[in-house]
């Protein structure tokens, strides 16, 4: 128990951006995560710890309460539903890390590294349970059933993701509806909810959901790409792990369809290996510019994304929102 004490997790003063237009709205997201994650047992209290420290850079969060910040001030429902999608997004992780074996991320140990699978899964769902509590409470029947079906399609996407491990035959079109489903419908479905709360009209909340979907996509392919090109030491969380469980990602797509048949077959060899050389796998996708075409993709996901809050004119505002996708997508 005790090494979860030394790997606290980012501080509060980490989260807030200091400059940011929603540092106080994030500040008390911070403060209803601590005050709803808890339990009586006295036994259970260093994973309640854990989880409460598990914060993160509230990326979705930000996107929901800046989505809200459009149309007027933020609302006490507003925080309430940022503090419940940060709980859904901890929870997969916690589940990611179990099924890729992750021993890291956000340069800290991961659950299952400290505890086991076991723990790690049930922290994971615990959150869950706490979550959909949390939503029951709000008494809005349609509220409930957007985080249902949000629920419902990220699971659609992961359990996709782990059917086509180790095929490598999935088309480009395949991976695209797995990252759509697993990681772009929350940023949609964030920016959407951030609208709703708000009252916004049907068409505003169309083209926020529609600049979350781009935002997620271009997000979801550079992280992609970093587990294949990234240093550990710089992205905080276990290298090459896409290889390890045989998820097939983009810049691996396009160079099984650009190489001749010896260099595939070398491709191919890395990719079933249980210890990839990846100094190999990068020249060859290199060589293949699967590497150039990715990030010319997430390059274009992103100005779709910006183009989608055009309709909402010049502010500081969506000048926030532009640089939050400027800067949390890296290529």
């Amino acid at each position: 128990m005790h090494m979860a004490g030394k790997n606290k997790m980012t501080t509060r003063d980490e989260i807030i951006s200091r400059g940011s237009m929603i540092d106080a709205e994030l500040s008390g997201v911070i403060d209803f995560l601590s005050a709803q994650i808890g339990c009586s047992e006295t036994k259970l209290k260093p994973f309640m710890d854990y989880l409460k420290n598990r914060s993160g850079k509230m990326l979705r969060a930000r996107i929901l309460l800046l989505s809200g910040r459009l149309f007027g001030e933020i609302k006490p429902l507003h925080i309430k539903l940022a503090g419940v999608v940060e709980m859904v997004h901890s929870a997969t992780l916690l589940h990611d890390d179990v099924i890729d074996n992750g021993s890291s991320r956000r340069f800290q140990a991961t659950a299952n590294s400290l505890w086991g699978a076991n723990m790690a899964v049930l922290l994971g769902d615990y959150l869950l349970s706490r979550a959909f509590d949390i939503v029951s409470t709000l008494g809005d029947n349609d509220i409930t059933q957007f985080f249902a079906q949000m629920a419902q399609t990220i699971c659609r996407g992961e359990m996709l993701q782990n059917v086509f491990r180790g095929d490598f035959a999935i088309t480009m079109e395949q991976y695209l509806d797995i990252i759509t489903k697993k990681t772009a419908v929350f940023f949609a479905d964030c920016g959407m909810l951030g609208a709703i709360a708000s009252d916004a009209d049907e068409d505003a909340c169309k083209q926020l959901y529609e600049f979350g979907n781009n935002f997620g996509i271009g997000f979801q392919v550079a992280d992609d790409l970093v587990d294949i090109c990234g240093d550990e030491n710089q992205t905080g969380k276990s290298a090459g792990r896409d290889f390890s469980s045989k998820t097939i990602t983009m810049p691996v797509i396009f160079a099984l369809r650009q190489l001749d048949e010896a260099r595939k077959s070398q491709l191919l060899f890395q990719l079933d290996s249980s210890q990839p050389n990846m100094g190999q796998v990068l020249s060859l996708l290199r060589f293949a510019k699967g590497v150039e075409f990715t990030n010319s993709q997430i390059r274009e996901y992103q100005q779709k994304a910006l183009s989608a809050i055009e309709r909402f004119g010049a502010s500081p505002i969506t000048e926030e929102l532009k640089t939050l996708v400027l800067s949390s997508i890296n290529k």
